[in-house]
């Protein structure tokens, strides 16, 4: 099955500071997630696909999904180290293209939706 057009990033946001000692991650992870929803024209209430790695507080999905409020029908985490995210953007892709959700939000600055 291609998952060509099925998918696509529709916003991106990249948090202004490289080092905030005084955030923690999740609530860093909230400001990129607000930031890639507003870029994107999207509400927290339609993402329903979560994608993270290691770096995730707690449980990883589930603590995250938890602190930013979002009501799931899809999560997934997969750590490989600094290309977590690239798969991150296949696993959204394709579990969209699937039917398992239609707006999938990574935690490394990028959200997507079905085209």
């Amino acid at each position: 099955m291609s998952i060509k057009g099925k998918a696509c990033i529709v916003g991106a946001y990249e948090h202004p500071t490289r080092k905030a000692g005084d955030k923690s991650v999740a609530q860093l992870h909230a400001e990129v997630a607000k930031g890639a929803l507003e870029d994107a024209g999207l509400a927290k209430q339609d993402v329903d696909g979560y994608f993270c790695a290691g770096d995730a507080p707690g449980l990883g999905p589930l603590s995250m999904a938890h602190y930013l409020g979002l009501s799931l029908r899809h999560m997934a985490s997969t750590d490989t180290g600094g290309s977590s995210y690239l798969i991150h953007v296949a696993h959204a892709a394709q579990a969209i293209a699937a039917g398992k959700c239609n707006v999938a939000q990574e935690n490394d600055f990028c959200e997507f939706s079905q085209e």
